[in-house]
C-alpha cells in the first residue's frame, strides 16, 4: 500500500478511536468534557501528531530513494546513448585528463591508430601517438591551449600529424572539448582522417597552379610559332636566293638553325601545356621499353645496372608512341645523372585499376583501367623542399648551361594531355621513383599514312587560305603560288564564308584553327562541309589542342600542319588532302592493295645482294 492512502487512512482510524474514547467515557462518568475526557483527547492528539511524523519521514525517505533510483536510471541512460553515440559515431573519440592520461578509446580510435583499446587506456597520448622528436613540442602546445580550451565551451578545432603503430604519418583534424568533473579536468577529442583530403586539395592547387601556367605557355608559344612560321619559311626563299655566295649563305643557315631551335623550344612549351597535336595509338609498352633499354645500354656508363621487370600480361596502351618515347628516355637520362658514381636503374610495367580516390591520388583524367610504367634509380633523390616544383617549366636543379628546366615539364604535359596520370616518390641518398600511368587501349587506332618518302610537287588546284595573321598569310599567298597553286586569300571566318556564298570555287580550304572573330577554323571547316562533303580540308595550328578536342563529325580525321612548318612540309600535305580519293559523300575511297612496292624493294636488296658476292669473288 502507498504511504499516503496509509497515512490518511491511519488519521481517521484515530479520529474514530478518539470519539468512541469520549462517548465510552461519557457513558461511565455521565459528562462530556472531564479531567478523564480532556486526558484521553490530549493522548489521542499526541498519538497523531507522531503518528503524522513518522508517515512524513517514511513518505520522503521513499520520495528520496525514488528520486535517487530516477537519477540513477537517467544517468545510466545518459551513459548509454553517449556510448552508443560514440560508437557508432565516424570520428574516433580519445579522452583523457588534463595530464594527458587516456581515460576512454573508441572502435574508431582503433581503427584510426592500430592500437587496441586495452593497451590504450592509461597510457600518455602523446607517448602513443605523436613521434619521439616532436613530443615536446606538442605538450607545449597542449598546455598553452588547455587555458583557451577551459574558458571555450564550443570547444576548440586543431590539425596535427600522428604516429600509426606501424609507423605511417597521420594527418588528423581534431574537435576538443574540456569538462570539469569532481574537480578535475576531462578533454574529450572527436577526430577524423584528413590525409586524403588534404592530398586531393593539394592535387587540386598543384592542378590548378599547372593549368594556368600552362595556359600562359601556350598563348605565347602560338604567338612565337605565327612568327616562326613566318621565319622559317622566308629564310628558305633567301637561302636559295644566295647560295652562290657562301657568306650570306652562311649567315641564312644560321638564322634558319635559330629559327628551327626556336620551334624545338615551342614545341616543349606546348607540349607542357598539353596543347600539341598528339597521334594516339595503340602501343605494346614493353615492346618500347626493351627498345629504350638496348637504347640505353648501349650509350649509358658501365656502372649502371639497367633492370627490365616486363609484365608479359599488360594491357596495350593509348597514347603517342614518339612522345612516349621522349618521356621515357628523358626520365632516363636524369635518372643517369643522379648516379654519377654508378647504380641501378629499373624498368617495371604492370596493370592497375583505379577507383575515383586513386585516380585523383596520381592525377588521372578517369577512374579504370591503366598501364603503370615505373622508372626507378637508385641515385641522389630529390630534396622535399624542391619536389612540388619539378614539373615547373624553366626550373632545374642542374648547372647553368647543362638542362633548360624544360624536360619533366614535357613529360607531364604529354601524360596529363594523354589522359593519364603521374606520381613521383623520392628520397635524398635513397633514389627516385617516377610512375606514369597511361589509359588502357580500347579500340584500335590506325596512325594517318606518311607522306614523307613521296617526292615533293607542287599542284594547280586552287586553295581558299584562311588566317588571321597577316603576315603569316602573306607568306603562305607565296609559298602556294610558289607551288603553283592559285590562292584565295581570307583574313577571317566571316570573310571566308562570305566568298562561299558569293559561288567563288576552291578545291581546298586551309584554316587556321585558332582565329579571332567569334567562329574558329574548326567551326568554319564544319560549316563548309555540311554544305559540301567532298571539299577538302588542311587544318594549320601553333596551339592546336583544344580545338582538336572540339572537333565534329564532318571534319573528324582532317590532317593538320603543326606551326611552324617549312615549304616542303606544306606541299607534302597539300598533296596528302589532295590526292586522298573520296566520293560525294565525302568519306575516302578505299584503292586497290598493290604489291609493286613490296616487288620494287626485293628487287632492290636482291640486287644489292648480287652486287656484293660478285665484289667478294673479285
Amino acid at each position: 500500500m502507498k504511504l499516503r492512502p496509509l497515512l490518511t487512512l491511519t488519521m481517521a482510524a484515530q479520529v474514530v478511536v478518539t470519539a468512541a474514547a469520549l462517548l465510552a467515557s461519557h457513558a461511565a462518568t455521565g459528562t462530556w468534557f472531564g479531567i478523564a475526557q480532556v486526558v484521553a483527547l490530549l493522548a489521542s492528539g499526541v498519538v497523531a501528531v507522531l503518528l503524522a511524523r513518522l508517515c512524513t519521514r517514511a513518505i520522503e525517505t521513499a520520495q528520496d530513494k525514488r528520486t535517487a533510483a530516477q537519477l540513477a536510471e537517467q544517468a545510466q541512460a545518459s551513459a548509454q546513448m553517449t556510448q552508443a553515440v560514440i560508437k557508432t559515431a565516424l570520428d574516433a573519440f580519445i579522452q583523457t585528463d588534463a595530464n594527458g592520461i587516456i581515460l576512454e578509446w573508441s572502435v574508431q580510435a582503433e581503427a584510426l591508430t592500430g592500437w587496441t583499446r586495452k593497451e590504450a587506456l592509461g597510457a600518455d597520448v602523446v607517448n602513443l601517438l605523436i613521434a619521439e622528436p616532436l613530443r615536446d613540442g606538442f605538450r607545449q602546445r597542449m598546455m598553452r591551449l588547455l587555458p583557451e580550451l577551459s574558458d571555450t565551451p564550443i570547444g576548440i578545432r586543431f590539425e596535427a600529424t600522428l604516429l600509426h603503430r606501424n609507423g605511417d604519418q597521420i594527418l588528423i583534424e581534431a574537435s576538443s572539448t574540456a569538462l570539469q568533473l569532481g574537480g578535475r579536468t576531462i578533454i574529450n577529442n572527436f577526430i577524423k582522417d584528413v590525409t586524403q583530403k588534404r592530398a586531393a586539395e593539394e592535387q587540386l592547387i598543384q592542378a590548378q597552379k599547372m593549368e594556368a601556367v600552362g595556359q600562359l605557355t601556350g598563348g605565347i608559344a602560338h604567338e612565337f610559332n605565327n612568327m616562326l612560321t613566318v621565319i622559317t619559311g622566308t629564310i628558305e626563299i633567301l637561302a636559295d636566293a644566295v647560295k652562290d655566295d657562301p657568306p650570306l649563305a652562311t649567315i641564312t643557315k644560321l638564322i634558319s638553325e635559330a629559327a628551327d631551335r626556336g620551334a624545338v623550344l615551342t614545341s616543349s612549351l606546348l607540349s607542357f601545356a598539353r596543347k600539341q597535336a598528339l597521334q594516339p595509338a595503340e602501343i605494346d609498352v614493353n615492346e618500347l621499353l626493351e627498345e629504350v633499354a638496348k637504347l640505353l645500354l648501349a650509350t649509358f656508363d658501365k656502372t649502371i645496372e639497367i633492370v627490365s621487370r616486363l609484365d608479359r600480361n599488360v594491357w596495350l596502351a593509348f597514347a603517342d608512341r614518339g612522345q612516349l618515347s621522349a618521356a621515357l628516355l628523358n626520365l632516363a637520362i636524369n635518372a643517369r645523372d643522379a648516379m654519377l658514381d654508378g647504380g641501378k636503374l629499373t624498368l617495371t610495367t604492370r596493370n592497375v585499376v583505379f577507383g575515383v580516390r586513386e585516380a585523383v591520388a596520381v592525377g588521372a583524367g578517369y577512374a579504370g583501367d591503366y598501364v603503370e610504367i615505373e622508372i626507378a634509380d637508385t641515385g641522389t633523390g630529390i630534396p622535399q623542399a624542391i619536389l612540388e616544383r619539378i614539373f615547373d617549366p624553366f626550373f632545374s636543379t642542374k648547372d647553368v648551361g647543362k638542362g633548360t628546366g624544360l624536360g619533366l615539364s614535357m613529360v607531364f604535359g604529354f601524360v596529363k594531355q594523354s589522359g593519364g596520370g603521374i606520381k613521383v616518390t623520392s628520397e635524398e641518398g635513397r633514389g627516385t621513383i617516377f610512375r606514369i600511368y597511361l589509359p588502357k587501349a580500347e579500340t584500335s587506332t590506325l596512325r594517318p599514312a606518311g607522306y614523307d618518302d613521296r617526292k615533293v610537287v607542287g599542284g594547280t588546284e586552287t586553295i581558299l587560305c584562311v588566317e588571321d595573321d597577316r603576315d603569316v598569310r602573306r607568306y603562305v599567298t607565296v609559298q602556294l603560288e610558289g607551288l603553283g597553286y592559285k590562292v584565295i586569300s581570307a583574313a577571317n571566318a566571316t570573310e571566308a564564308l562570305a566568298l562561299v556564298a558569293e559561288g567563288t570555287p576552291f578545291d581546298l580550304l586551309f584554316t587556321d584553327i585558332v582565329m579571332a572573330g567569334g567562329v574558329n577554323g574548326r567551326e568554319l571547316a564544319e560549316q563548309m562541309v555540311a554544305a559540301r562533303p567532298s571539299l577538302r580540308v588542311l587544318f594549320t595550328s601553333g596551339y592546336a589542342y583544344d580545338s582538336l578536342h572540339a572537333q565534329g563529325r564532318a571534319t573528324m580525321g582532317a590532317p593538320l600542319l603543326a606551326k611552324p612548318y617549312r615549304k616542303a612540309e606544306l606541299a607534302r600535305m597539300l598533296r596528302r588532302s589532295l590526292d586522298t580519293a573520296v566520293d560525294a559523300a565525302g568519306d575516302p575511297i578505299p584503292t586497290p592493295y598493290s604489291v609493286q612496292a613490296d616487288v620494287e624493294g626485293f628487287l632492290r636488296r636482291q640486287a644489292a645482294e648480287d652486287s656484293g658476292t660478285t665484289r667478294s669473288r673479285k
